[in-house]
């Protein structure tokens, strides 16, 4: 990598998650010429939508990837990365033990696919959500663990799970929601 290169890797559950509370900050550092990039665990799929805005749309999945697409062009987000999880659903919803739902995933088995994108773009900032999620949402919470996990997996080089060299990130930050 070059060494005078900024990468920032933000990593989320959902379609949305990068604009509400963060949006302004990843903007801020693309503009400043930082290379910004996304994980994104979902698509989204289980957020309600009006049916008048799926015109065009197969899917609600459908719909929120474009709308997070169009969201990172606007942010100056270099490239977004989708790990293909189902979208968990609220606290308690049924959705949250589908199989492929995130919140139902082995956090280390998310945590290797995290540790592969941090290998691959070197970032030296990583953001991911708090440690209760922002508002306790399983997906959150389930990105958080894996993310927290692969920012120190990432530079060890007995973590052979992912063959590229060993990488680590100078910081880990949380995005927090107020409480208020």
């Amino acid at each position: 990598m070059d060494g005078n290169k900024k990468v920032l890797l933000a990593v989320f559950a959902h379609p949305d998650d990068e604009t509400f509370g963060m949006g302004g900050t990843l903007a801020h550092y693309a503009h400043q010429g930082v290379e910004v990039h996304l994980v994104c665990a979902t698509r989204g799929e289980v957020g309600d939508v009006p049916p008048e805005m799926l015109k065009g749309f197969d899917s609600v999945a459908e719909l929120r990837e474009n709308e997070l697409r169009c969201a990172a062009s606007t942010l100056g987000i270099k490239e977004v990365h989708f790990l293909n999880y189902r979208d968990s659903g609220m606290p308690g919803s049924a959705d949250n033990t589908h199989p492929n739902a995130l919140a139902a995933q082995d956090v280390q088995k998310v945590a290797a696919e995290v540790v592969h994108y941090i290998r691959l773009l070197q970032p030296q900032i990583v953001v991911t959500f708090d440690p209760i999620g922002g508002y306790r949402h399983p997906d959150h919470i389930a990105i958080q663990r894996a993310t927290e996990k692969a920012f120190y997996a990432a530079g060890d080089p007995n973590y052979t799970i992912d063959p590229q060299p060993p990488y680590a990130p100078a910081r880990l930050y949380f995005n927090t929601m107020p409480k208020t």
